[in-house]
């Protein structure tokens, strides 16, 4: 009888609120975190990337599902059943910090997400550059590639949403939105500072890289500055490799070879961008 009564919890939908505050999740997914914070709460790590990696421990063999957070209006979507790479590194993130309820995570998650809290598509970080340099202004993550050996300067010219409004639902037909999106563009672009690791300097820097931090794959793709993410982790003294919701397994995995051997086979990926989350 108990299985069953928590299979119905786990199937319950909520969704509170009204307009770009609401909050969706299902019972399954306030008992996840609860109990990922009760294991921190016994758990003597405090180096931040330490606790990415056993959070993210949480989340391994759970399904890949992308566009988990698509739908109107925007919500702010707690889903810890079905992941996707950014959603995994979100998550894991989020749980990471010093939260201890079900309502502090969901803020914590909140503020990661959107611009200064903000629920609303437009408001959604989007690009990693742009989720980035916000959280970075928040104290949360640095980005320490410029500081890697090997690393090189990447101007930006991010315009891929803007102009592929077709390829998303919430831009469709929208004018306005995509009007935004080309704005938020815009503003990204004329930052500085940015870099990457190119993949073929990566022996080089490997060992500058730490468990937990935070992987953004730089892509070729015209508009675009990232296709998909991960979470650094040392297997084994001798071979980085990295935690990521992986959509050819699709499931969340500990990927099997190294991270170097990854990027050589990853045709659009000319390398890296590390994130360190802050302690």
């Amino acid at each position: 009888m108990r299985t069953v009564l928590s299979w119905l919890c786990a199937l319950f939908f909520f969704s509170y609120g009204a307009g770009a505050q609401s909050l969706s999740y299902t019972k399954a997914d306030s008992l996840f975190c609860l109990q990922v914070l009760d294991s921190l709460k016994h758990s003597q790590t405090k180096d931040a990337g330490e606790r990415m990696i056993r959070v993210a421990r949480f989340f391994l063999d759970k399904p890949y599902v992308a566009a988990t957070l698509e739908g109107e209006p925007e919500t702010l979507v707690v889903n810890f059943r079905e992941l996707d790479c950014t959603t995994l590194v979100e998550s894991v993130l989020a749980l990471s910090q010093p939260v201890s309820s079900f309502a502090d995570y969901t803020e914590a998650l909140r503020g990661l997400r959107y611009r200064k809290g903000e629920v609303r598509y437009t408001e959604r970080l989007h690009y990693i550059a742009d989720w980035m340099y916000e959280n970075g202004k928040r104290g949360l993550v640095k980005d320490i590639t410029p500081e890697l050996p090997g690393s090189e300067p990447l101007p930006l010219a991010l315009s891929f949403m803007s102009s592929h409004p077709e390829s998303y639902s919430a831009l469709k037909g929208h004018p306005e939105r995509v009007a935004r999106m080309q704005e938020v563009e815009s503003v990204v672009n004329a930052r500085s500072g940015y870099a990457y690791l190119p993949k073929e300097r990566m022996g080089e820097a490997e060992k500058f890289i730490r468990n937990g931090d935070i992987i953004g794959f730089v892509t070729t793709i015209k508009g675009l500055d990232v296709t998909h993410l991960g979470i650094a982790y040392w297997a084994t003294p001798e071979r980085l490799t990295f935690i990521h919701a992986s959509s050819s397994a699709r499931k969340v995995i500990v990927n099997p070879d190294s991270l170097e051997s990854y990027l050589k086979r990853q045709k659009s990926c000319r390398g890296i961008w590390v994130i360190r989350p802050n302690s």
